[in-house]
């Protein structure tokens, strides 16, 4: 697919919280790829995270939205509101894209509000899943279905995405298109395992590592993983157990893995800007959420040549196929877990051929590069329409030295 031009287009990112998730990883390497492209790019989050230092250190603009948080809050929510609308109504930006529920709904009235001409929504998952009280599930509905009046586009990360949101009416089918969530697919690929790494947490030969990628947050299924490793260890398996992220269960789950006693089986690497390396040296990888978008972990640990344990949730079964490159458990399920882990362990020929089976269907469709050059096409298409209409939006002088844009128009693929 070739390359986008997005010379003299100013795009604003909204994230919610400057933190090295699934959905931080999209925005960076979509953020990245439209700075590779010509394009002037900024992300409005709330400060203070790693997402916040990697914008920065990529010459990218950061501005800081200090009320944002992950939970209602009505105060802080129309605070943030309030910064978002100043922030639009200073700096003109020709497209707002927005992602997760919080900065997407705030971001989208805002950017309405202030006639911004392309506004662009990225669906990572939602915040009224089966976890959610009944108050507050169909609270986020109705102000979903709101907010889908407020953009041009709505992307969604996997299929199931667009299914869940076809089910709520959230909005018409053709409102939505489906882009994989890419990752660094030969990064992953090519990355051996380090002796070194191995050595510095205590990794002996005989263990089997087993690993867990994620932010330290509920829902992420941590607490399940833990009891999981600590039945298999009292079977008498040599496992070491590593929780790669940051959190703020981070001292919960240290506690829980203390009173069950397994403190030497289990290391808390803090947050690994490097996961390509982290995930070389596991044998296997486990994604225990009770709710997911797509699970991009998954994908990276398919193509590392990994076997994989998840839940069947979201976007997850479209890439884990039971049985084959790995095994599907339901949420929460602690004897399957177990039961899955013990195979795996006790068969190392099993797990180089899930491995490998996972590697192979690792596609291009996958990569970072194919999803920045679909969200591209997106960009074009919605500036393309813009370009014959600026003015019924608002008088912008430079829009006239902007027409390679809107010069072709191709369909999504």
């Amino acid at each position: 697919m070739e390359k986008v031009s997005l010379a003299g287009l100013r795009i604003l990112h909204v994230h919610t919280l400057p933190i090295v998730s699934g959905s931080g990883i999209n925005t960076l390497l979509t953020m990245q790829g439209s700075l590779d492209c010509g394009a002037e790019v900024g992300l409005a989050s709330a400060p203070g995270g790693k997402l916040e230092m990697l914008v920065g250190e990529a010459g990218m603009d950061f501005y800081p939205i200090r009320n944002f948080v992950s939970e209602v809050s009505p105060f802080k929510d129309l605070h943030a509101l309030w910064q978002l609308n100043r922030l639009l109504a200073q700096e003109k930006f020709d497209l707002v894209h927005t992602h997760n529920s919080k900065a997407g709904i705030l971001g989208r009235l805002a950017a309405r509000w202030n006639n911004v001409p392309s506004i662009i929504h990225t669906v990572h998952g939602f915040a009224f899943h089966e976890e959610e009280s009944w108050f507050f599930r169909h609270l986020f509905i109705v102000l979903e279905r709101m907010a889908a009046r407020w953009c041009d586009q709505m992307i969604a990360i996997s299929q199931p995405m667009v299914e869940w949101a076809q089910r709520e009416k959230i909005a018409p089918p053709e409102k939505f298109v489906k882009i994989y969530s890419g990752i660094e697919v030969e990064r992953f690929r090519n990355e051996t395992p380090s002796p070194e790494l191995k050595s510095r947490f205590g990794i002996q030969p005989e263990e089997t590592v087993i690993g867990v990628v994620s932010k330290l947050w509920e829902g992420k299924g941590h607490e399940v993983l833990i009891d999981a490793v600590a039945r298999v260890l009292d079977s008498g398996c040599r496992v070491k157990l590593l929780i790669v992220g940051e959190g703020y269960l981070e001292e919960k789950l240290k506690e829980k893995v203390k009173h069950l006693g397994i403190e030497k089986n289990v290391v808390f690497t803090g947050f690994w800007s490097d996961v390509p390396e982290i995930t070389a040296i596991l044998d296997i990888s486990v994604l225990p959420s009770f709710y997911e978008g797509m699970g991009r972990v998954v994908l990276e640990a398919m193509a590392a040549g990994k076997p994989v344990v998840a839940s069947r949730v979201g976007g997850v079964p479209e890439f884990v196929e039971d049985g084959v490159t790995g095994y599907l458990i339901s949420p929460g399920d602690v004897d399957a877990l177990v039961d899955r882990l013990q195979t795996l362990i006790g068969d190392s020929d099993l797990r180089q051929k899930m491995g490998q089976q996972g590697a192979q269907r690792m596609r291009h469709e996958h990569s970072a590069e194919t999803m920045v050059n679909r969200i591209h096409q997106v960009y074009k298409r919605h500036w393309v329409v813009e370009d014959a209409t600026a003015s019924a939006h608002r008088a912008v002088p430079e829009l006239a030295g902007r027409s390679e844009l809107g010069r072709q128009e191709s369909e999504l693929r």
